[in-house]
């Protein structure tokens, strides 16, 4: 227990900011640099076994190599200590309107990923671990029961639902469970090795509680219940408010998928989502409908379009001062392929067309060009892809490929299965 003015090094303790599981938080004031910072304290049984604190040490130096705008920055090690940034501001809580909440999700996913590029797992993912700074920058807090990739860890010791352990920074030996036990993933919760998909799962619980306000799996009276309720009970998603995007939904669904190996395998395409929302299957239901369905429907909208199209027609000939009719006749690339899954299309500005192509090897990809431009490019991953579309913006080419609904920009590169 530190008291104001006590000093560690050149900090100089201000007031107690909160306790960990494992260990005390202080406001502290560099003399060195002149500014604030927090100071994470070891509890003394810790500090004194040698072996622990030489692995803290290491796993500190792990952590203040993450340099990254949404993670608080973890500046060094002092005696039993660990300084760090000093985060200004509200802890995450909800509910938050839906415009706010997706920066907000997007920003924590842009810092775990920056982690896990780093092969650093975070491993206690919640509210409380997550600031909103008054310029509006999120910070993920307290890596301290974080892992780095490669390490064998497990889990088993006391936890609570809303107080975690996580002073433990190389608190890793096998049959302790380390996290909060509402944010932890099933194979957490079971004690199993776990990797940056643990990470993906908190993110989904975080999310949820963001939009709705209240814990995914916070209802249980004992610790255990609460672990119960994560290994066993499905998400209900029920409680998400009226008119959540269908894209969201469906991410909300891959994040919490109980088994790990169906599970979102990466926060990026997470945040990729966040950052791109699939305009195209914006008012689509959340589980995938028929292929057949879909088809239908877009011949249906085509059918709404060459109406508008005979009405429009007829208008102009009752009305000559209105624009000439236009014809346009293009001729595609030799190798395109002709049939019933092959109508070019235009896009929304008519200055480009999209159509199939076959490949020397007998298999089907999708080309484009712009229309005053004789030259095709073809478009990487769109391999066997059929029914292209494009989105309202004209800024990605939709299709089905393997069964899946999949994007990719009109100027080319990687494509995206889009969550439906």
């Amino acid at each position: 227990m530190m008291t104001p003015g006590d000093r560690l090094g050149p900090y100089e303790i201000v007031g107690k900011l909160g306790a960990g599981g494992m260990g005390e938080v202080y406001r502290a004031r560099d003399s060195k640099l002149n500014r604030d910072v927090a100071i994470k304290v070891l509890p003394a049984a810790f500090s004194s076994d040698a072996q622990y604190m030489a692995r803290f040490e290491r796993e500190a130096q792990v952590l203040a190599s993450l340099n990254h705008p949404n993670i608080a920055t973890v500046y060094g090690i002092e005696q039993r200590a660990l300084v760090m940034e000093l985060v200004e501001g509200a802890d995450l809580a909800g509910p938050i309107a839906m415009e706010e909440a997706i920066p907000i999700a997007r920003q924590i996913a842009l810092g775990l990923e920056a982690a896990h590029e780093r092969g650093i797992v975070h491993r206690d993912l919640k509210p409380a671990n997550i600031k909103i700074t008054p310029a509006g920058v999120v910070k993920i807090l307290d890596f301290g029961l974080a892992k780095v990739a490669g390490e064998a860890t497990a889990a088993s010791a006391a936890v609570s639902q809303t107080m975690s352990p996580t002073m433990s920074l190389a608190m890793t030996q096998a049959g302790m469970i380390l996290g909060t036990a509402a944010y932890m993933s099933p194979e957490q919760a079971r004690g199993k090795p776990v990797d940056k998909r643990a990470d993906v799962w908190a993110f989904g619980v975080v999310l949820y509680e963001m939009l709705t306000g209240r814990q995914l799996f916070g209802g249980g009276e004992t610790v255990t219940d609460t672990l119960a309720s994560v290994v066993k009970d499905a998400p209900d998603l029920t409680a998400l408010p009226p008119g959540t995007p269908p894209y969201l939904r469906a991410l909300l669904e891959r994040c919490l998928r109980k088994d790990v190996n169906t599970r979102l395998r990466d926060i990026g395409e997470a945040r990729i989502v966040l950052e791109n929302p699939p305009a195209a299957v914006a008012e689509l239901p959340a589980s995938p409908a028929p292929r057949s369905a879909v088809r239908w429907s877009l011949v249906a909208a085509a059918a709404i379009v060459s109406v508008s199209g005979a009405f429009w027609a007829g208008w102009r000939m009752a009305h000559p001062a209105a624009a000439a009719l236009v014809r346009l006749n293009v001729e595609l690339a030799a190798d395109a392929i002709p049939g019933r899954h092959t109508s070019a299309i235009l896009s929304p500005d008519g200055e480009r067309v999209v159509f199939p192509v076959r490949l020397d090897d007998g298999t089907t990809q999708l080309a484009t060009r712009l229309l005053n431009d004789g030259k095709t490019v073809r478009l990487t991953g769109t391999e066997s892809g059929v029914d292209p579309f494009l989105s309202p913006d004209g800024h990605w080419i939709g299709f089905f490929a393997s069964g899946k609904l999949k994007k990719v920009a009109v100027q080319g590169g990687a494509t995206y299965s889009v969550l439906v």
